[in-house]
């Protein structure tokens, strides 16, 4: 049942039919206060996001290519959009989990029409194999596997919404949102190693020009240190990508970057024990291969050159390794002190145009725990001339790249909670 419902999503999103004219409230004062997590998602085709969803995918090509594909998934199984699925969802769908297993989840809905809504439950679970129980409450209509699940949501205590944590990660989120969703930390399996938050949100937000993603969590120790990037300064104006990371963060989870490490055969923590302040990663256009550049600040410069080169050694492209100004630099570029001068004499990545562009879309701040950039408009004739180097670029994957210009994502922290955001610009 939980496939057939994201797939009916996403033909509310592809296939652009038509709405109802009803409304109605969130289903978060029918969670209860010892719930360990809700979600929520509008399906409601009238409101303004799912307007501004459908604008943003009439910009990609494949959008028709779409719709056929899961239109045709419901046809196989004997469902039509329109006739079995349209009907049975109201304006918002909400999934409670109340219990201990996975199984222990009540969906939540106001259907404009309830036998179509039982007859859906009905098909799925069927196909699924699995008994459905189905009830009322508070104007809700619920569903879950067991009505000993829906009486344990009835006669839970208190609310959810009147949960600090809960409002907390409201607070956060974007108010316009197509989807979202929070979670306790209890919630997760005891071998899932190396997350210590208290609780998780996250949302899908639709803007006039492009789509973010935010997620957001309460640790239990403090989230970080926001700083204003300077590496931007250095790298050159024409960067396809580029990332500035705090190295202090990096070290905090080097006990979740260790499996990794081993697997390159180096010791994360002497990696991580000598670089300080901001490090930098960079990719420029350049004849053949993009040219890499990573730039990091260390207390012992030859020690760090010495395990960088011993991290590099075999690696596919030629990566020349020297110490420049007191900072560490690794390059495909002729000289580190090359790829370094090119941000200092062409101009600046903070100075470029098409950068300001896209921080200034997604809403960035000046000062972040980090951020990632990709100038994906600029990157894609290089994908288009991929074919003369071997790699196969398929032409519809071009076509559907085309409307974004491009990508940014960052985290910000404040206090114990931290926050990451993901903003894909479209036009």
């Amino acid at each position: 049942m939980k496939i057939w419902l994201a797939a009916a999503l996403g033909v509310i999103a592809l296939a652009g039919c038509g709405g109802n004219d009803t409304t109605s409230g969130s289903a978060v004062g029918l969670a209860p206060a010892d719930a360990l997590g809700y979600v929520e998602l509008d399906t409601s085709l009238d409101s303004d996001q799912w307007g501004k969803v459908q604008a943003l995918l009439d910009r990609f090509p494949s959008r028709p290519q779409l719709v056929e594909a899961l239109d045709k998934q419901l046809s196989e199984e004997q469902l039509q959009w329109e006739r079995d699925v349209d009907p049975a969802l109201g304006d918002t769908a909400a999934v409670i989990w109340v219990g201990q297993t996975a199984e222990d989840v009540v969906w939540a809905t106001q259907p404009d029409d309830e036998a179509k809504l039982g007859a859906l439950v009905e098909k799925l679970a069927n196909k699924a194999e699995t008994e459905y129980a189905i009830d009322e409450f508070e104007g809700w209509t619920l569903v879950a596997e067991r009505q000993s699940v829906i009486d344990l949501l009835k006669g839970g205590d208190g609310e959810l919404a009147d949960d600090d944590g809960f409002q907390a990660a409201l607070d956060e989120l974007p108010d316009d949102r197509v989807a979202y969703g929070w979670v306790r930390e209890q919630a997760l399996p005891d071998d899932v190693p190396n997350l210590q938050f208290e609780w998780i949100a996250g949302a899908i937000e639709a803007r006039d020009d492009g789509a973010a993603a935010t997620f957001v969590e309460r640790l239990s120790g403090a989230a970080g240190q926001s700083y204003e990037s300077r590496r931007v300064d250095e790298a050159p104006a024409d960067a396809l990508a580029f990332l500035s990371f705090d190295t202090a963060s990096l070290r905090g989870q080097a006990s979740s970057l260790a499996p990794l490490a081993n697997l390159l055969g180096i010791r994360v923590d002497q990696l991580l024990a000598d670089i300080e302040g901001e490090g930098a990663f960079w990719v420029l256009p350049a004849a053949g291969f993009p040219e890499l550049t990573l730039v990091l600040n260390t207390s012992s410069p030859e020690r760090t050159h010495g395990q960088l080169r011993d991290l590099f050694d075999g690696a596919p492209l030629p990566i020349r390794i020297g110490v420049v100004q007191g900072q560490v630099v690794a390059t495909t570029a002729s000289s580190p002190a090359q790829a370094l001068e090119r941000g200092r004499s062409g101009g600046s990545l903070a100075d470029s145009e098409d950068f300001r562009e896209a921080k200034d879309a997604a809403g960035m701040p000046d000062e972040t725990l980090g951020f990632l950039y990709l100038d994906v408009a600029d990157a894609l004739p290089l994908l288009s001339l991929a074919g003369f180097t071997g790699v196969d670029v398929p032409k519809d994957v071009l076509e559907n790249l085309r409307p974004i210009r491009s990508v940014v994502a960052w985290s910000q922290a404040d206090g114990s909670t931290s926050a990451q955001t993901v903003f894909v610009h479209i036009q």
